[in-house]
């Protein structure tokens, strides 16, 4: 009676486990979260499949199974696959959208509760101070000043790894205005590297997440892999996190408070609604980029030991004379708990005198002109 009973609590079980999501990604990359139910995502396997080609002159990429790669790029330049699973973009102003919503796709896409995963490389010194690797989330298909393109249709949240060696999270509403944050506030930028800019011939990993926390609270999180080469499962460390609850961060050029010419007006209020695509871009320098991941997720469904969503954790400890960076100041952090050990080379340093003030040169900074 008992063998009975356990070969049909097996029997039971057997479903539950046979369909268990697995906790690495198709590279073999760390998930953080869970895909919800029903979704659809997005992945660079078909860089890969030995077929090399250029995306100029705005064309698609007929290769891509979902069908929602999407060139927006300011020039013709556009982007270089060289079928062995690298993508570099050319151009002046190259802007990848993995477009949810694209004509003809035989699946459509909103994002709104995102994890991304990709890993970046430069290619030279140059281009401009706030390009490198640039990863925005519920934009607007036209709303970045593309052909035929709505500026009210930005709204948009961007994590940069600065070409200047910073980074922060940046918040636009109406293109081209917009303004940022870092781990030290609203209208500040901390370093990444130690005060170094962002490193040549390195393949570095951003995994970027943003899920909406209540019904009028976003949530950010930015990760770094600077120290396994792009090697899965990647050595995440945190970089840094943020709550906007619509009060104190604006997405308005130079922290604004409103907005003209748009059917909204409020510039710092949150960006809650889903969007069409997630953007990749830089300006004036050539980066190349590999194993991207973009996935709808359930924020309540962490894998492994991770800290659920609004609780608190801790980031990485950078030791004396530095910050984690994370939250901003007096905000806990919803931090994942990481497998691996922490990387100096891996923490934003930020700058304090002897009685813990911050230093001159954590001082805010002007929002650049696009």
């Amino acid at each position: 009676m008992r063998k009975c009973f356990g070969v049909a609590l097996v029997a039971l079980l057997a479903p539950v486990f046979a369909h268990a999501e697995e906790s690495t990604d198709v590279f073999g990359f760390q998930k953080f979260y869970q895909t919800e139910e029903g979704t659809y995502s997005w992945d660079s396997r078909h860089w890969a499949n030995g077929n090399a080609r250029s995306l100029a002159n705005w064309a698609s990429d007929t290769q891509d199974p979902t069908q929602w790669t999407d060139n927006r790029s300011s020039d013709a330049g556009g982007f270089y696959v060289d079928g062995q699973g690298t993508m570099q973009m050319l151009g002046s102003g190259p802007r990848f959208h993995i477009n949810g919503q694209q004509d003809g796709a035989p699946n459509k896409q909103k994002f709104k509760n995102v994890e991304y995963t990709g890993y970046f490389k430069r290619d030279a010194l140059g281009g401009q101070d706030y390009g490198g690797m640039v990863v925005g989330v519920r934009s607007g298909a036209l709303g970045h000043g593309s052909s035929g393109g709505n500026n009210c249709d930005a709204h948009t949240y961007y994590a940069r790894f600065r070409n200047d060696g910073k980074w922060d999270f940046e918040k636009e509403w109406k293109h081209p205005g917009s303004y940022y944050r870092s781990g030290s506030g609203v209208g500040r930028q901390d370093p990444l590297w130690g005060g170094n800019v962002l490193p040549v011939d390195k393949w570095i990993g951003m995994k970027y997440i943003v899920y909406n926390k209540d019904d009028a609270t976003v949530h950010l999180e930015v990760y770094i892999d600077s120290t396994s080469g792009a090697t899965p499962p990647g050595k995440w460390e945190l970089v840094g996190s943020a709550d906007d609850s619509g009060t104190d961060w604006s997405g308005a050029s130079y922290g604004a408070a409103t907005i003209d010419g748009c059917s909204y007006t409020d510039a710092k209020a949150a960006i809650l609604q889903a969007g069409d695509a997630i953007v990749m871009r830089s300006d004036n320098d050539h980066p190349y980029y590999k194993f991207v991941t973009v996935r709808e997720i359930n924020p309540a469904a962490p894998f492994g030991e991770d800290v659920p969503p609004g609780s608190s954790g801790s980031s990485v400890n950078p030791g004396p004379g530095s910050s984690s960076g994370s939250g901003g100041s007096g905000e806990s952090t919803t931090a994942i708990k990481r497998t691996y050990r922490p990387s100096l080379e891996n923490v934003p340093i930020r700058h304090f005198d002897l009685l813990g003030r911050p230093a001159e040169k954590d001082v805010p900074q002007r929002i650049y002109r696009k």
